[in-house]
């Protein structure tokens, strides 16, 4: 009973997570939608980056990032949660994109497999993730996934719609594989420097004091 506190600080962190990626996501569908390429070179090299090699670091950095965390603490249903997310991602985007649905599937650049966008599905799956255990930075993991959507629609390669199809998916998928994650035991022992176990900490020595007086 004593790990109850720690649950629930990290239901907040659920919460923080959960609310971030409806408000990133809204403001994201919103700039998808009423934004066009911008015939600019340079915002078109940012957005050539984002959409490859920075989409790459991002989601390889992240990857081993929360696995070499998780190692590290014997956390291995952290593990078995990032690795099943990035497989989930893979066999939904790409079973749908079989699926062929017209015309949603056209890329704007003339190629096909366009829905939905598997870049802002696994950037905003993993901005879920991290904003779980790494909260701090909750702000960035979603600007990362928010860019990374945009440059998409700057790139040619999707469509706002497919974009926010992916948003959805990818929010989706990490919330219900989280929802059921979050009664595994491991749960409720992330936050290890949390308050709680500090101030246990300090309770237990104490009537060790006095038990010794």
């Amino acid at each position: 009973m004593k790990e109850w506190p720690a649950i629930l600080k990290h239901k907040n962190s659920f919460t923080k997570a959960t609310e971030l990626a409806v408000v990133v996501g809204i403001i994201t569908s919103i700039l998808v939608l009423t934004t066009q390429r911008s015939q600019n070179d340079t915002i078109w090299l940012v957005g050539n980056f984002l959409s490859s090699s920075g989409n790459d670091l991002f989601l390889v950095c992240t990857n081993l990032g929360i696995i070499g965390w998780a190692w590290r603490k014997q956390l291995m249903s952290v593990i078995k949660l990032t690795l099943l997310l990035d497989l989930s991602v893979w066999i939904f985007v790409q079973g749908i994109k079989l699926i062929h649905i017209y015309p949603w599937y056209l890329r704007p650049n003339g190629g096909t497999g366009g829905f939905p966008s598997g870049h802002a599905t696994h950037a905003f799956a993993m901005a879920f993730l991290l904003t779980l255990y790494f909260p701090r930075l909750a702000w960035f993991w979603y600007a990362c996934a928010a860019g990374i959507s945009w440059s998409r629609v700057e790139t040619e390669w999707h469509t706002g719609f497919q974009v926010i199809a992916g948003i959805v998916l990818g929010t989706g998928l990490v919330w219900l594989y989280v929802t059921r994650w979050m009664t595994h035991p491991e749960a409720a022992v992330i936050n290890l420097q949390s308050e709680y176990i500090r101030q246990d900490r300090k309770i237990r020595g104490q009537q060790a004091y006095l038990a010794d007086s």
